[in-house]
This record gives C-alpha cells, structure tokens and sequence, in this order.
C-alpha cells in the first residue's frame, strides 16, 4: 500500500507539472521608443517611438500625444515615419547613416527551420539599407561575422555551414552581439534574437543560465529587444520559461509561434514595424534653457481601436545658460515700459475704428487660404520640397504664385502650427524658393514640352489627348509650370518656343494651349498610377510567387477566364474571388469560395492595405500595392464597402 501511495504521489504531481507548463506565448502590444537625443542641423529634441501589436505586426496609432511634466503639450509634435525619413535624407546625401543599428542573434544548426533566413532577410528589406548589421551565428560555438549593412544581409545565405547543434549556447551569444550593440553610436538600437530558447549555462552543459540578469543588462544598455521563437521538440517548458524571463526583464517583444512555417512572415513583420517608428521632432521652450532643470517626457499612443497606450521616453536635463536670465527679465520689463509709452503718445487717428474691427489672423492679402492649408498639410505630411511645389502647382494653378509675395505674419497664424516650428519655416521657405525658380523660368517652354505642343496642335490632337501625352513624356515639374501660367505668360513662352515651331506662332495656338492648360488642371493628364500584387506566402504552390493584380476587377480562381489562375489547390474554386480597383483603392471579396483577411473570414467586400495577409483556399498570400503620381483625383469619395459581388 506504501508503494502504491507513493506512485499516485508522483502520477499527481507529474499531471500538475504538465497542467503549469507554458504554452505559446503571445505578447500584447509593446511600445518601443528612444531617449531624447539633440538634432545635430536644429539643436532642437527627437526621439524614435512607435508600437507593435500582440500579432507581431505595426501598431499604426492615429494620434501621437507629447506629454511634458504629466501635462500633454498643446501643440501637437512633427512626426515622421522612420522609412520615408531615411528615404529623403538618403537621396540628400550620399554619407548619411540611418540612428539605427541591429544587432542579429540566431540559431544555425541541423534541424532549424529553412524560414529563419527567409524571414531575416524579409526583416531587413524593410528597414534602411545603410543600417549597420551585426550578426552572431550560434549552436554549440560560436561563428564571427564582419559588420554588415541591410543591403547586404542576403550574404548570410551564401555558404553558411550548420553549427554543431549539442547544447547550444545562447546567454553567451546574446552578451557578445550586445558588447558590439553598445559601442555603436546609433540612437535607436536593436537586438533581433531568433531561437528556439534553449540554453546551457557552461561548457558542461549544466543550466540553465539567468536570462532574467541577461534582460536586465538590455534593458541598462538602452537597446530594444525583439524575439521570435518557436518551441523545440525537447525542452520546451525550459525554453519557454527562458524566453519570457528575458523579455519580461528587458522590457522587449516576444512572439513564440504555433507554426515554424510562419517564421519569415513574422520576421518581416517586425522589420515593417521597425519601419514605420515615428521620429518625434520638438522645439523645447526658450525656458528650459534660460531656466534650467530637468523635465520628465512622456508619449501617448491612440490605437485604431481608440486604446491608449502610454511610454516614458526619459529625462530631459537642462542646465541654465548663466545667471543672465535675471537680466534678460529687466531688459523685457523695460522694453515694455517703452512700448507703453510709444502707444501713448503716437495715437492714431483711426484708433477707434480699429478697436471695432476684428483683427485679421494674417497681414498678406491675395493670398488664398486653401493654398496656404494644403501647403501647410504637405509640410505636416513630411513632403520633401520639390514634391510639395509639385503638388501645389497641380492643385493650385491659379494663386500659387502668390506664396512668393508671402509676408513673415503667417508665421504667427495659429491655424497653421507647423508653420510656427523652427523645421516647418524651413521646409517653407524652400517650397517657395521652388516656385520663385519656376515662375523665373515659367515663360520658358522646355525643348521636349514645345515638341509635344506642336505636334498636338498641328496634328490637331484633342486637349485631353495632349494633356495625356505631355504627362507621359515630359517631367511633372515642367508640365506643371506650363498648366500655372496665365495667359500673358503661355504667349510669351509660346512665342519664343515659335522661333523652333512655327505652329506655335499661329493666332490659334494660343487657345488651343488654354485648353490643354484646363485638361492637366481638371486632371485629365494628371492622372495617378496604383499597382497590386500578390505575394504567395504559404499554402500549395511556390513561396515568393507573384501574382498582378490588373485594372478594374480581377477575378481568382482555377475558371479559364480568370486573370489570376490559381491551379494545384484542390480547396480554390472556379471564380473563388474577385479583386477591384476604384478610386485608388484595392477591395477583395468572395464569390463561389471562402476568403480570409488576417485570418478572420470575411462576409463583405473589404478594403485591403499594404501587407494585410489573404488566405484563398489552401494558400496564404500577402497584398502589395504601390502608387506613383496625383492620386488626389482617385479618392475623391470614399469606396463603397458594402458593394455586392459582380453578377455570375
């Protein structure tokens, strides 16, 4: 009976153990944001932040809130997304570095899944080329590897031998990637550990090691944390306790899959959200360095959801500029004193006429107000200036010249914040350099322009034809020009650009031009270009397949007169859905087969957006699309998203 007892005794805790172990580990959304660090061209604060949610995927928040001191600012901040950031100051400099540095930790033995490279090098097609890589192979040892950049991750793959896999070291691979980490300079650093959470403590094999100090020492080092794992035939309940020790002390990311096949879609994830951090520009007040002190900096996160998620960014340290601030006091009390005494003495006649009179927001008449709104949209949108004086010209003709003759008041218009930033002034006054240039040169008509113009109004081609042809062969900036002069301007350019083409010197040109002039403005040669695409990620078929979505509706399915023809997946119907493009939009819907759209079925026609993952049968496959030139004329509504499928 002893022995009976005693066996009932370890089946009881043997059950209990079972019941308490692990399992997958899922994170909830995590927010990742840098200290405050000084703008080397403005002297003003940036910091990076941004959040990833609990599927590994962007947290694209709708609002950024700069808390100061427990109290949110009531100017909202210049933010920037960390890609189109890299983009524009990339293309500006050929030396420019990105403030980013990753360090990569994986593990490279027999029997790891074939995705992990895949999903590495998915991870660093996101982020900016030139972000410095350091790698660390481990297994057994331990495997060097020079500094790289994201351009060259794809170097992993050549050649790399398996590891010996027996007791693989993983505490000592992640302390030698993060001594390499910390002597970088970046502002942003972060650690990409893919692993399968095993590790052995010593030589002997005796472990496992203390990954909660491991996190500990990250979390000191300043670096984010992003771990994508997936669950080892032996030992899982040791490595999952591992991997979520070391994320809970290190504060970072962590997302242990059910699935080893999904390891490149969650690692090209990660590297879009790392993408997409928001670089956080703020101007501090003239106090804090006239006053000193320190300040306390907070950001506020709103989800789609309307979730709020809250990060402390750190502390800003300021110490006082000397004791001149006291002077600095006296010397504005006494200025005011002054100015007090100018206003009573130099009364104006019309004094009491002005005091009823509601003061105007701004000084500068003939300026029109939605010129000034859109501007100071694309200068909050982060457009670079040529971009933004393209756009002005496009949608502005007629006032856009009026920018040039722009007086300082608007500066102090509290409509347009952004134009009372030290970066928005700038980005302003380069725009209207722009077009100071192009209404010098405007009356001047380029040699590919005045060829086009000749032919269209000898062949006499009709306006919306040549509005068509001009913006397909000649640049945005000069058919823009061209569609902003008034008509003095068109005949002065006409006749100088006569002297080559004589049609152009004929009476009837000039109207004809007027009418290729209203065509670019309403649009008709304006036109912007969207693309989408398929990418196969899963499912019968080969990986990386792409698939083109064609204009209008694109029907999917096995049917001879689909365009996009999925063949060798016994679970795709005929017409199983049909794809559409309206107003710049791509929407998705089922007709004889079911459809998913991140692995929720969907029941109506949906709207889709870059990088949403559409499960079609057995297969899953990733939705891309890009777009080049005006698209303002596409969306001028909003889709219809409860349209029915086209009729059988």
């Amino acid at each position: 009976m002893r022995g009976a007892h005693r066996k009932s005794w370890w089946f009881a805790a043997l059950v209990l153990l079972v019941t308490l172990a692990p399992g997958p580990v899922w994170a909830g959304p995590t927010v990742v944001s840098t200290t405050p660090f000084p703008d080397l061209e403005t002297g003003d604060l940036t910091f990076f932040v941004g959040g990833i949610n609990e599927n590994g995927r962007s947290l694209k928040a709708s609002r950024i809130e700069l808390v100061i001191d427990g109290e949110r600012t009531a100017v909202p901040p210049v933010t920037q997304s960390l890609s189109d950031w890299a983009t524009v100051s990339a293309e500006a400099s050929q030396t420019w570095r990105p403030p980013l540095t990753v360090g990569l930790v994986y593990l490279w033995v027999q029997g790891v899944p074939t995705g992990v490279l895949d999903g590495i090098q998915g991870f660093f097609r996101q982020v900016p080329s030139r972000t410095p890589l350091y790698p660390t192979i481990y297994g057994r040892m331990r495997q060097d590897r020079a500094r790289l950049t994201a351009s060259e991750v794809s170097r992993l793959a050549e050649e790399v031998p398996y590891l010996e896999g027996y007791r693989p070291n993983l505490i000592e691979a992640v302390r030698l990637d993060l001594q390499e980490l910390t002597t970088d300079s970046a502002a942003l650093k972060v650690l990409l550990v893919v692993t399968d959470g095993r590790d052995f403590a010593d030589p002997k094999g005796d472990g496992p090691g203390d990954f909660a100090a491991l996190g500990r020492e990250i979390h000191k080092a300043g670096v984010t944390l992003l771990i994508v794992s997936w669950a080892p035939e032996a030992d899982a309940g040791q490595a999952s306790a591992n991997l979520r020790d070391l994320q809970e002390a290190s504060g970072g990311f962590l997302r242990v899959l059910d699935q080893k096949q999904d390891l490149d879609n969650a690692l090209e994830s990660l590297g879009q959200a790392v993408a997409d951090l928001q670089r956080v520009h703020f101007t501090p007040p003239w106090t804090w360095r006239t006053l000193g002190g320190t300040h306390r900096l907070s950001i506020r996160l709103t989800t789609p959801d309307g979730q709020q998620l809250t990060r402390n960014v750190g502390e800003v340290g300021m110490g006082a500029q000397r004791p001149w601030w006291m002077v600095a006091v006296a010397v504005v009390i006494l200025a005011l004193l002054i100015l007090i005494v100018l206003l009573v003495v130099r009364r104006r006649p019309r004094a009491e006429a002005a005091e009823e009179e509601e003061e105007p927001a701004f000084d500068d008449e003939g300026v029109d107000e939605g010129l000034l709104t859109t501007a100071h949209d694309l200068i909050r949108r982060g457009a670079s200036p040529k971009r933004a004086a393209e756009e002005l010209i496009r949608s502005h003709p007629e006032s856009v010249r009026s920018l040039v003759e722009l007086g300082p008041s608007v500066f102090a218009d509290p409509r347009f914040p952004y134009f009372r930033t030290r970066l928005g002034k700038l980005r302003l006054q380069e725009i209207i350099a722009i077009l100071a240039k192009k209404s010098e040169d405007g009356s001047v008509l380029g040699e590919r322009l005045a060829n086009v113009l000749a032919e269209a109004i000898g062949g006499h081609v009709p306006p919306d034809k040549a509005a068509e042809a001009i913006t397909g062969r000649v640049a945005a900036d000069e058919w823009t020009a061209f569609a902003g002069l008034d008509f003095e301007e068109l005949a002065e350019a006409l006749g100088g650009a006569a002297r080559a083409h004589s049609v152009l010197g004929l009476p009837r040109a000039r109207g004809i031009a007027v009418e290729i002039q209203d065509a670019l403005r309403a649009g008709s040669g304006a036109r912007g270009i969207v693309v989408g695409w398929l990418v196969r990620t899963g499912g019968p078929g080969t990986r990386g397949e792409t698939l083109r979505l064609t204009d209008g509706a694109t029907l999917i399915g096995q049917a001879p007169e689909c365009a996009v023809r999925i063949l060798g997946d016994p679970a795709v119907a005929a017409e199983h859905a049909e794809v559409s493009l309206a107003r710049g939009e791509f929407t998705i819907v089922g007709r004889e087969g079911p459809v998913t759209v991140e692995g929720k079925r969907i029941g109506d026609r949906h709207t889709l957006a870059d990088g949403e993952t559409i499960g079609i049968g057995g297969g899953l496959f990733v939705f891309k699309s890009a777009s080049a030139g005006n698209l303002s004329r596409l969306s001028t509504a909003p889709p219809s998203r409860g349209a029915s499928p086209r009729g059988r």
